[in-house]
């Protein structure tokens, strides 16, 4: 297994950040909501597809954000396109929020995987707690977002996603510390690529 760089890891984490700073830059600045919407698809999917091709790991949260880019505005256009703009409406007005779900659940899918949502390699069977761990935090970060939060889009929703990078970080290097196994463990997020087979984990 090839060590993973540090360097590849933070130029990584924003090329895989772009497409939710680009697309959020164009919405405060007032661009059409449907053509910033369709600039995030396009984004997102050369990113999502461009880290599969390049044999690169995907951060596990920016993965669900990026995910989130790529459904929200085709599920709304649609929507709308089919007559039922009630809902398409209703979605519009939780999008934002939305994407902390849209993390949950790609969470959950990850739990599946051999890195877990943690997306680490190497820590064995303690993945699952970390991970469930990470989990638990996006689902409070749902209630906080729908049910506590009072505020705009940085309280509701910025801070929430902030608060699962910072604690995914601290869990990689808590269980690091507990392993003793610095250089073994890998964070699979953030452009740590591990070899060709390593993509199939995902």
């Amino acid at each position: 297994m090839r060590k993973p760089s540090m360097q590849r890891e933070w130029l990584s984490d924003i090329v895989e950040s772009l497409p939710s700073l680009i697309f959020v830059a164009l919405w405060r600045s007032g661009t059409d909501q449907e053509i910033a919407g369709w600039i995030g698809v396009a984004l997102a999917a050369c990113v999502l597809v461009g880290f599969r091709v390049c044999r690169l790991r995907f951060h596990p949260v920016l993965l669900g954000i990026n995910v989130h880019l790529l459904l929200i505005t085709p599920l709304i256009v649609g929507l709308y396109r089919f007559g039922m703009a009630a809902w398409s409406d209703a979605i519009v007005a939780v999008a934002y929020k939305g994407v902390l779900i849209t993390v949950f659940l790609t969470g959950c899918a990850l739990m599946f995987t051999r890195g877990g949502f943690i997306g680490v390699a190497g820590a064995r069977g303690a993945r699952w707690p970390y991970s469930l761990a990470l989990l638990l935090a996006s689902a409070a970060a749902i209630v906080w977002s729908f049910l506590l939060a009072d505020g705009g889009a940085l309280v509701t929703v910025a801070l929430p996603v902030m608060a699962l990078f910072g604690l995914r970080r601290f869990l990689i290097a808590r269980l690091a510390d507990r392993t003793g196994a610095v250089g073994g463990l890998a964070p699979l997020g953030a452009g740590a690529a591990l070899g060709a087979g390593s993509v199939d984990d995902f």
